[in-house]
């Protein structure tokens, strides 16, 4: 209980006031010297890149990292290196801000699915095609122009885009029978329109490394074309296929039924009181609400499986199996 002040401390309590000692709590506090800033916050759009996770994704893109890999180096008769990098979403406005309007933008169709997506060789990576499709020597040092593609050089890099797609139909050939073809390659992004400028688009960055050479392939998909695909990808998390588990089925089931199980029968089950028990003496009679001859109930490890009637064989107590308990009957 709080002490109760006396006349005098509330006398002093109030001269203390008064006198300006004890601020007022209504009194407004000194403005700050620093000024705060607000900042909007669309909880709506992306806050910039966000690193994707779609379970198992990242095993169909080794694979098609694996698939470019090959067929740049058979179009250019030298080897040329892909790996996986990075998988992140980006709003498609905020990723096409990111384009210098210097790489090839090859625009795919993905038939059946809805949506177009966008394969990118970007800058380096295509002037230095092609400068080797035009016969330039392997140890030349890539000179970069600084400008956008031509329509001829356009033209030259579009077998090697449709190469991609090709590459891209092999990938996904175990999840869908993908018919993807390149419709057109652009060089100015501002040309690019294959969802919203709202819409989550899923960026996956390849390296492609050679003599001379460090740069990036981009495939660019719409998120929402990925949906139908998530249940298939998901599937292949499975290790081992059906024919494979087979003989570790038949061994699992030989070893199960070798193995021992407590089997009980039951007659009835009552509820009773703790002072109930405590009261217990010798002779006292407890009715178990059944009669002597009604069936007992079977269980193994604790499940009620049979019915059974009580009764002995060769002068020990044994039980008689009448019927199966049924799974829905408990």
């Amino acid at each position: 209980m709080e002490r109760i002040l006396s006349k005098e401390e509330i006398a002093e309590l109030l001269s203390a006031v008064q006198e300006g000692e004890i601020p007022l709590r209504d009194e407004d506090p000194e403005p700050s010297s620093t000024k705060r800033t607000v900042s909007s916050l669309n909880l709506v759009a992306l806050q910039g890149p966000r690193h994707c996770k779609i379970e198992n994704f990242d095993l169909v893109l080794d694979t098609l990292a694996r698939n470019l890999g090959i067929s740049l180096t058979n179009r250019m008769q030298r080897s040329i290196g892909v790996r996986r990098g990075i998988m992140e979403v980006y709003e498609f406005d905020t990723f096409l801000q990111q384009l210098a309007g210097r790489d090839a933008l090859g625009v795919i169709r993905l038939d059946p699915l809805r949506w177009r997506g966008v394969i990118i060789f970007k800058e380096r990576l295509s002037f230095y095609l092609l400068e080797h499709l035009l016969g330039g020597a392997p140890d030349t040092q890539l000179i970069l122009p600084g400008r956008p593609l031509t329509i001829i050089e356009t033209n030259i890099l579009r077998n090697a885009v449709a190469d991609a797609c090709q590459d891209l139909n092999k990938t996904f050939a175990s999840l869908e029978k993908l018919e993807s073809a390149l419709i057109k390659i652009e060089s100015s992004p501002r040309l690019i329109n294959i969802v919203p400028g709202d819409a989550s688009v899923l960026a996956a960055r390849f390296v492609v490394t050679s003599e001379n050479l460090e740069d990036e392939i981009i495939l660019v998909l719409p998120m929402t074309m990925l949906e139908p695909l998530k249940e298939k990808m998901r599937a292949r998390s499975a290790v081992f296929s059906e024919a494979t588990d087979r003989p570790w089925q038949g061994q699992l089931e030989q070893e199960i039924y070798q193995m021992e199980v407590d089997l009980s029968a039951r007659l009835a089950t009552l509820n009773l009181t703790v002072r109930d028990i405590l009261n217990f003496e010798v002779g006292d009679i407890l009715d178990l609400g059944c009669a002597p001859s009604s069936p007992l109930q079977v269980r193994a490890a604790g499940q009620p499986k049979f019915q059974a009637m009580g009764g002995t064989h060769q002068g020990k107590k044994a039980v008689r199996i009448s019927g199966r308990i049924q799974r829905n009957s408990f």
